[in-house]
C-alpha cells in the first residue's frame, strides 16, 4: 500500500475569483484533467447499518483519468476521534476497460452507490504547487499532497502543507483542512434516496 499525506479544503469563493488570487500569487496552470470516480461496495453491506465513513472504508473505486487511465483503487484511511485523517494509503490496479471493471465488480456483487465527477487543475508557481477541484459540479477545493510533481519539493508533514497554504491568504475555511469529498458526495446521495 502506498502512504500518502495530503490535506484537502473546502474553498468559499467562485473559480474565477480563486483563479484571479492564484495569479496574483504568481500561480500558474501546469496541468488539468478530469476524474471520474465510482463508488461501488459489496451487496452484503447493509448502509443503513454504518456510518458515512464506515461506508467509505468498504468501498472499491472504479476510476477514469480521463485519456490518461483507468484503475481499480482502494483508499485506506484511519481517523481520529474528530475525524481528522491520522493515515491514508491507496492501493491501485491498472485496469483496460471502465465498463468492463464496473462489470468485474458487478459480477462479485457489488453495486454503485454514487459517483464523483472531479475537474482538477494543478496550480503552481515556484514554491507551492496546489490542485483546484470542481466536484460534481457543485464544490470546489484545493488540495495539497506531500509529493509535488512540478516543482522541486517534497512537504514532511501536514503542518509544513497547511503553513505553505495558508501564507498565500486564499479564499478557504480553515475550520477542516480534511474535507472528505466522497463523505460529502455519499451523504447528499443517501439523504435523497
Amino acid at each position: 500500500m502506498k502512504m500518502e499525506t495530503e490535506i484537502t479544503v473546502l474553498v468559499k469563493s467562485t473559480y474565477v475569483e480563486l483563479k484571479k488570487e492564484l495569479e496574483k500569487n504568481g500561480f500558474q496552470i501546469k496541468k488539468e484533467f478530469e476524474l471520474k470516480d465510482d463508488y461501488m461496495i459489496n451487496n452484503c453491506i447493509d448502509l443503513s447499518q454504518l456510518s458515512t465513513l464506515e461506508i467509505l472504508q468498504n468501498c472499491i473505486l472504479v476510476r477514469d483519468v480521463v485519456n490518461i487511465n483507468k484503475e481499480l483503487l482502494y483508499k485506506y484511511k484511519k481517523y481520529a476521534s474528530n475525524g481528522d485523517i491520522i493515515e491514508q494509503g491507496k492501493v491501485e490496479c491498472p485496469v483496460i476497460d471502465i465498463d468492463k471493471a464496473v462489470k468485474f465488480m458487478e459480477s462479485i456483487n457489488y453495486r454503485k452507490i454514487f459517483n464523483i465527477y472531479d475537474k482538477c487543475i494543478v496550480f503552481a508557481n515556484k514554491e507551492t504547487e496546489l490542485v483546484v477541484q470542481l466536484v460534481n459540479n457543485k464544490y470546489i477545493f484545493i488540495e495539497m499532497e506531500s509529493e509535488c510533481k512540478h516543482i522541486d519539493k517534497k512537504y514532511e508533514s501536514v503542518e509544513e502543507l497547511k503553513e505553505d497554504l495558508n501564507r498565500y491568504n486564499l479564499p478557504i475555511d480553515t475550520s477542516n483542512y480534511y474535507v472528505k469529498k466522497a463523505e460529502l458526495i455519499l451523504s447528499e446521495t443517501l439523504k435523497n434516496r
